[in-house]
């Protein structure tokens, strides 16, 4: 048990990050019918805004939660300001121009990363009291990889709460399904779709900043990161939150175990499992377009 518990936190670890950012991915596909390659750069987007914030200081864990939710809010509002201008051109045209076009963004905004803020290695501070670890079952567990755990099981529950128990998840629901008959009963959909979008971001932005202590700060952490996002909601099923999740943890435990107990897999365990699952699932875990499910 002690030499299997410390791989299986880092790989839940790594799964609850790449779930914050690929529960976006599939709300944005579930409702809009659109995957957005430039998630990642917003991801990026809120690790640098956390880092032009506080640079290297430590503050305590309130005001470092603020400011993940200000840069969240911040990139919301960008994101909501970009489906009006750039994304909703794409809504009636064939899936590849919406893909070309999120790339490009996605190149924009790494190119203006490495312009504003440089290629250097960054790194930023652990909230106070949080940079240390906890003795579980003999092994020293660093404290914030289970901050990153318990935001990302808060994050699903909450996810799952807002769209199957409240009045603006049936609405959405509403709109993703049947979104002619959604805006004939008076319902602006064009709203739902900005709203949806700027959430999606927001979810990214937040994943950002809160794991931003946890790992080294690059220009180039957008295009890996939204690699495995995309493998996560592929495996979980397009457009299903509860696939999405149960993905991120089949192939984070797949990646830390892989690395772990099988070096010469290292960086590729991750491909490895998320092939090997498809073959046998071909639509994903959850075999379903529903986002709701």
């Amino acid at each position: 048990m002690e030499t299997l518990f410390l791989p299986f936190v880092n790989g839940l670890t790594w799964a609850m990050m790449v779930f914050w950012v690929a529960s976006g991915l599939t709300l944005v596909f579930g409702v809009l019918k659109i995957l957005n390659f430039a998630h990642g750069g917003f991801f990026m987007l809120g690790v640098y805004l956390m880092y032009t914030f506080l640079g290297t200081e430590t503050i305590s864990p309130l005001k470092f939660s603020s400011i993940v939710f200000l840069c969240g809010i911040i990139m919301a509002l960008v994101g909501a300001g970009i489906e009006r201008l750039i994304i909703s051109r794409f809504y009636h045209l064939d899936e590849a121009y919406v893909l070309i076009a999120t790339y490009a963004l996605l190149l924009i905004i790494e190119g203006s990363v490495e312009g504003i803020w440089g290629l250097h290695v960054l790194s930023l501070s652990c909230p106070d009291g949080l940079g240390g670890g906890v003795d579980i079952l003999g092994q020293t567990i660093p404290s914030y990889s289970l901050v990153i755990i318990t935001s990302g099981l808060a994050v699903a529950l909450s996810i799952y709460a807002l769209i199957n128990l409240t009045p603006v998840g049936k609405i959405v629901k509403a709109a993703a399904e049947d979104p002619s008959m959604t805006s004939a009963l008076g319902i602006n959909v064009t709203l739902i779709y900005a709203v949806v979008f700027a959430f999606g971001i927001f979810l990214a932005s937040v994943a950002g900043g809160i794991g931003a202590p946890n790992q080294a700060i690059t220009p180039t952490m957008a295009s890996s990161f939204i690699i495995q996002a995309f493998g996560v909601v592929v495996v979980g099923g397009l457009g299903s939150i509860g696939g999405a999740f149960w993905a991120a943890i089949i192939l984070g435990l797949a990646d830390s175990f892989g690395t772990t107990y099988l070096p010469e897999l290292s960086g590729i365990a991750f491909y490895v499992a998320m092939i090997l699952i498809l073959l046998v699932k071909p639509r994903g875990l959850a075999g379903t377009s529903i986002f709701t499910r």
